[in-house]
């Protein structure tokens, strides 16, 4: 059986019992109440294993069905053969039980309490009454149980514990507890769902994914791919019922399982209604009453799985085809109703409905379901649907098959037809965004500019011509195409899409913020109608982040990625992988960087599944190398720059500055930040000479962040041309760093908050603790030291270079690369190495930081120096 603590995710339900045990009160312990398999059990055994760890005497009572025929069944092991009347039988056991506890206390459990008999409950109720034991009695809820067990919590004796199934949360924590490691978030949600939080069910469940080899780790995420894998245990576990199920009533489950909900109507034209009524009566089926009429469900997820992994694959597919034939009669309230409907058709064994599948198709890429997809239009096109080639190909891009996907669009846009151009344009995007091509998609483009052109062409080449010039950094050039381009009104959904990708990348490095927010609303606002952009709004929604980053639009970002995640719910496949990314740049760039791990980890995590060839992978490592050097964790930050820089295209030039920063995050958690700031300042003169302020800006905030001043000037000459801000920030930032003025620095720290930036916020208050144990303002000092730690911990325990430096530390540049490096674990004979100096040199820095401190040892030095702000001496 698989591992894992048993009270994982029930920390609060404990604690209750803890507290019922104690003595605390008028209560004698406690009535543990709920449905089957929740984990009532599990919390009693636990509690009286504790108790027994103390050094307390235990006792463990089954009430079991047989037993409660007899008088005193559950305690007759107590009795021996010495039996009398009932009453004297009663009282015996109960003195038992006191002189028990007269040696010491003792901690009964009672097990399935509403299977007691008469005489045995009057035990368990004298037993509270009288304080002769403490008591851990769980029950079963719907059942009736014995008076006296109803009047141990009626009373009062036994505090109540209702305990209901596993919430969300608490579902991953077990999961995560077991495997030893996270979980993405739609493996949790699958195992959430089918188990509806019943904790025996989970156990099981989680047990046969792991030994059929479903549970695969990615990126150090535990992820579940496949179908369910059944054991036999499990169809014990859940219901001994479903495997003797006659045919009839085997109809029932059969059907549901294979579309549900379903109106009672509908369902009562394929099986017998009072086959129907015996099996809501076993417990089999649920019928519910909806708006328009009753509804039919199986009673629990699991047992429409249990079904379809024991029932012959012939006979399901008739039961597909009477259904799909059934709904058809009625019509489609909706396109979930359609895909549905096609579904059954396509794995049924009726004839091909090519329309259906096609159009279904394009419902699934609607609905993000883009696997799904590419077996309708596969179906459409097998069948001889005209335009299914289309939009297989147009799926094939967002899927991120772009091999696949340029040979089709190839042959496509050669091919002597009237919508040749328009293919040639989705060519040459696949060319630049999935395959990472620019300069082959600029050849293409360049074609059709030369050719006679309707305005309906021009605007679809213009906005993937956009999109060449946004990712070959020239900004000014791109948002004039998407613009022009946006102009035209029937522009297709996926052309739509391309332009304002390009136009907020490029008013993101630009600057412009006057119509960031405008031009996001109504690309978002398409993407919930079109087939062809609709997947897309995941990957538009980290690209607006990143302006908004650039921009100090914190919270309007953050905002928005919740927006967009509410917006779909189980999300499939490689959308998902999209969602984590924007949400977790979305914690990051607010600072909640534990969080922002997480998540960008379940990113890269899909990346590696889907075998992303996009943006999103380097992205993805972007965020991980930040987020990781944030925490102090050198060398994941280091590994996550170096995936980075070996996926960024060559010709991707607008991902350099996101290159420079996520490996100048990296050097600084190792401890080399004077090659951390020379790597941004060179990023930085880059992205001044290609036109991109905000990227400049970025560059010179990070360096801030890092102790660097030296581009204060510069920075004051940004905020002047770009009235943001987050640059009014950074240029106080850079010039109270460059000045040591405290109070400037806890003013940057305050624009950084009011931002939403609170990573960058904590940098600047434990820089202006720093600064004001220099100046001997030691009370200002251990404020901002507070408020440093403060933030940090808000933050999900940040550990940055400024917040590794002690306040009354003080360090010149040389000084502050050496101490790192101590940080970071290296000898003296390595930190010489590295930075071109002699060891005497180094000994020297050592030393005079340690006598600053008050360190005995190079070890104590670094453990002081890792505990931040408020730790070193007072100078």
């Amino acid at each position: 059986m698989i591992g894992g603590e048993l009270l994982t995710g029930r920390d609060s339900e404990f604690a209750i019992i803890r507290r019922a045990l104690s003595g605390v009160g008028s209560h004698s312990g406690v009535v543990i109440a709920g449905a089957a398999g929740v984990g009532k059990t599990w919390l009693a055994r636990e509690a009286l294993r504790r108790a027994e760890a103390a050094g307390e005497r235990t006792k463990w009572i089954v009430g079991t069905e047989s037993a409660r025929a007899l008088p005193l069944g559950a305690f007759i092991g107590d009795l021996g053969e010495a039996m009398s009347d009932p009453l004297t039988n009663v009282r015996r056991v109960i003195n038992s039980f006191v002189a028990q506890q007269r040696r010491g206390r003792v901690v009964v459990g009672v097990d399935d309490a509403h299977l007691l008999d008469g005489l045995s409950a009057l035990v368990v109720h004298q037993l509270a009454q009288s304080g002769g034991a403490r008591l851990v009695v769980t029950m079963r809820t719907g059942t009736e149980e014995p008076d006296a067990v109803t009047l141990l919590y009626k009373d009062g004796l036994l505090a109540r514990l209702d305990l209901e199934p596993l919430s969300a949360g608490a579902t991953r924590e077990v999961i995560e507890s077991t495997l030893g490691g996270p979980v993405d978030a739609h493996s949790a949600a699958r195992f959430s769902q089918l188990t509806g939080g019943n904790a025996l069910f989970l156990r099981q469940l989680l047990a046969d994914q792991i030994a059929a080899g479903r549970m695969h780790k990615l990126a150090g995420v535990w992820m579940w791919d496949g179908d369910v894998a059944v054991s036999a245990s499990l169809s014990d576990t859940v219901g001994r019922q479903m495997g003797r199920l006659g045919p009839r009533m085997a109809t029932v489950v059969d059907t549901l399982s294979q579309c549900e909900p379903l109106a009672v109507d509908v369902l009562c034209d394929l099986v017998r209604r009072r086959d129907l009524a015996a099996a809501e009566r076993m417990g089999l089926v649920s019928i519910e009453r909806s708006g328009g009429g009753l509804m039919a469900r199986l009673a629990h997820p699991l047992f429409g799985e249990l079904r379809r992994a024991s029932a012959g694959e012939i006979y399901l597919s008739a039961i597909r085809g009477r259904l799909a034939r059934r709904l058809a009669e009625n019509g489609d309230t909706d396109m979930r109703a359609t895909v549905r409907r096609a579904l059954l058709s396509l794995e049924s064994d009726l004839d091909p409905e090519p329309e259906l599948y096609l159009e279904s198709a394009r419902y699934a890429m609607t609905l993000l379901d883009l696997d799904l997809a590419d077996r309708f239009a596969t179906a459409a096109a097998q069948a001889g649907a005209p335009g299914a080639a289309g939009v297989r190909a147009m799926n094939l891009v967002l899927l991120g098959r772009s091999e696949q996907a340029e040979a089709a669009l190839r042959d496509m846009a050669d091919c002597v037809l009237p919508d040749a151009h328009h293919w040639a344009t989705v060519r040459a995007a696949n060319l630049v965004w999935w395959l990472g091509k620019p300069k082959d998609a600029a050849v293409i483009l360049d074609g059709l500019a030369a050719s006679d052109e309707t305005p309906a062409q021009e605007a679809e080449r213009l906005a993937v011509q956009a999109c060449v010039d946004a990712v070959s950094a020239r900004c000014q050039p791109a948002a004039e195409k998407a613009r022009a381009a946006l102009d035209f009104p029937d522009l297709p959904g996926f052309h739509a899409m391309m332009a304002s990708v390009a136009l907020i990348m490029a008013m993101g490095a630009l600057g412009q913020v006057d119509e960031l927010a405008a031009v996001a609303d109504q690309a978002l606002r398409r993407a919930t109608t079109s087939f062809q952009a609709s997947h897309m709004r995941f990957w538009f929604g980290a690209v607006y982040g990143r302006a908004c980053r650039l921009t100090g639009r914190i919270d309007e970002f953050v905002s928005t990625a919740k927006q967009l995640a509410d917006s779909a719910r189980d999300i499939p496949g490689l959308a998902y992988a999209n969602l984590a990314l924007l949400l977790g740049n979305a914690e990051l760039v607010r600072g909640a960087v534990a969080e922002a791990a997480r998540l960008v980890h379940e990113a890269v995590a899909g990346v590696q599944r889907h075998a992303v060839t996009t943006g999103l992978r380097p992205a993805s490592y972007f965020a991980l190398a930040e987020a990781h050097a944030k925490l102090g964790h050198a060398a994941e930050a280091n590994d996550a720059a170096a995936e980075a820089r070996a996926v960024v295209p060559p010709d991707f030039l607008f991902m350099h500055t996101g290159l420079s920063l996520a490996g100048g995050w990296a050097m600084a958690a190792s401890g080399r930040l004077g090659e951390a700031v020379a790597s941004v300042q060179q990023a930085a003169r880059l992205a001044r000479d290609r036109g991109q302020p905000t990227h400049e800006l970025a560059c010179i905030q990070a360096a801030a962040q890092w102790g660097d001043a030296s581009q204060a000037a510069r920075a004051r000459e940004l905020a002047g041309a770009l009235s943001l801000p987050l640059a009014d920030a950074v240029a106080l930032h850079a010039q109270a760093l460059s000045a040591g003025d405290g109070e400037g620095l806890l003013a940057a720290s305050a624009k950084y908050r009011g931002i939403g930036d609170r990573a960058a916020a904590a940098d600047a208050a434990a820089q202006a603790s720093v600064a004001f144990d220099e100046s001997q303002q030691h009370r200002r000092g251990m404020y901002a030291a507070a408020l440093a730690r403060e933030l940090a911990d808000e933050c999900g325990g940040l550990c940055t270079p400024a917040l590794r430096t002690p306040a009354g530390l003080k360090l010149s540049g040389r000084q502050r690369d050496v101490i790192e490096l101590v940080v970071a674990g290296l000898s003296n004979r390595q930190i010489a190495d590295q930075l071109v100096m002699s060891v005497r040199t180094v000994e020297g820095h050592v030393y005079r930081a340690c006598q600053r401190v008050g360190a005995q040892s190079r070890e104590e030095l670094a453990s002081i120096i890792r505990s931040g702000p408020g730790v070193g001496g007072s100078g």
